[in-house]
């Protein structure tokens, strides 16, 4: 079941959250199925429903996508051959009424294993942890605001076998910080009683955002929840500015390569999206194709743009000269964590750095590109 943007007015940037999540849930359903684990959990920590426009089948609902999702998923591998696959579903919801909708909809798909769990997310952390017992664990975590014990969630992901995807709530973050009245809140978010002391040594002339999603992101890999936290910002739209950021949380090389080939398709469709509001509130047709006006704007501010392109290539240059002589294996997740671009567009720039004697590596026969064991060097 797609997400269909007229369920969505008003709030298109979760149409734009779901799109990516649905992708990225693909992907890794496919990698783990067919390699890692023949048991897949989701978990949906906040999974509502709530806000919805589709009543009927709840098609703009996180939990209802991801389930459909790893379905078609488990049934074309099956159909391929690939048997014994099973998946589990844990739905964690605090509201009685979404409760009860969670488990009317759970009676209606008897065919799966469907766990609906009552009460805060942080509540029910064990329950979940001893369902989620085997296999992979994919945690969905998609609060309505900041006010979570994040210190609690983050050990359960330390001991789950899995990945996380966190909304972080840029704009509402970004517009509070600062504020006395949710100190405590805030605390909690980042899982930092004296958040406000590390707050204040990060550089002035950083955002609110910037400065929060940097305490976040150190916690998460101090407490080892995650080793790598790539993060993808949504825009608001209508507005055009940044609403939220998807954080990823994997301790993969191979899920950082997933999160920005899903990025950098996801991008294309927040931009018809922009574009199709502006359409539709009256804006002056362009003369371009929307094809084409979503690739000249992804080629000029999306993954692997030139902005994006010189920001890999300091890092890279910053790494060698720290580390000495690296292998390609090194270098690919310390770029991928901290810039938009793709494992491809890498490869090619480390090409056109090469060419340029700004680096070095030598290639086996018929070889185009670094291969995992390729050193690479300063020239």
């Amino acid at each position: 079941m797609n997400a269909r943007l007229e369920h969505y007015k008003g709030r298109e940037q979760s149409f734009i959250k779901h799109i990516f999540l649905t992708r990225y849930l693909t992907n890794a359903a496919y990698k783990t199925f067919q390699g890692r684990s023949k048991v897949f959990n989701f978990i949906d920590s906040f999974a509502g429903p709530w806000r919805v426009n589709d009543d009927a089948n709840y098609s703009d609902a996180s939990f209802s996508q991801a389930v459909d999702t790893l379905e078609n998923v488990r049934r074309s591998l099956e159909a391929r051959g690939v048997s014994g696959l099973k998946i589990r579903f844990c739905f964690c919801e605090k509201r009685n009424s979404s409760v009860e909708e969670l488990k009317k909809i759970a009676e209606t798909k008897d065919s799966l294993e469907i766990h609906v769990f009552e009460g805060a997310f942080e509540d029910n952390l064990d329950a979940i942890a001893k369902v989620c017992s085997d296999g992979f664990s994919f945690t969905f975590i998609d609060p309505t605001g900041w006010n979570v014990r994040t210190d609690d969630i983050l050990k359960f992901l330390q001991r789950v076998d899995g990945e996380f995807l966190l909304n972080f709530m840029s704009e509402h973050i970004n517009r509070h910080a600062e504020y006395s009245e949710v100190a405590e809140s805030f605390g909690r978010f980042c899982a930092n009683p004296d958040w406000k002391n590390d707050y204040d040594k990060l550089p002035s002339d950083w955002s609110n955002e910037r400065r929060m999603l940097k305490l976040l992101k150190t916690k998460i890999k101090v407490t080892k929840a995650a080793r790598y936290t790539p993060d993808f910002p949504i825009l608001k739209p209508r507005e055009n500015r940044i609403k939220m950021r998807l954080i990823l949380g994997t301790n993969s090389g191979k899920g950082l390569e997933v999160f920005r080939d899903t990025q950098h398709s996801v991008e294309q469709d927040e931009i018809k999206t922009r574009h199709r509001l502006k359409n539709s509130s009256g804006h002056e047709v362009s003369l371009f194709s929307e094809s084409e006006l979503t690739a000249l704007e992804q080629n000029n501010s999306g993954t692997g743009c030139p902005q994006f392109a010189r920001r890999a290539e300091e890092l890279i240059v910053a790494a060698l000269r720290k580390l000495g002589p690296s292998t390609y294996s090194t270098l690919l997740p310390i770029v991928l964590e901290l810039v938009p671009i793709k494992k491809s567009q890498l490869n090619k720039l480390l090409v056109d750095m090469r060419n340029l004697d700004r680096i070095r590596y030598h290639l086996p026969d018929k070889k185009r590109v670094p291969q995992p064991s390729t050193i690479i060097t300063l020239a």
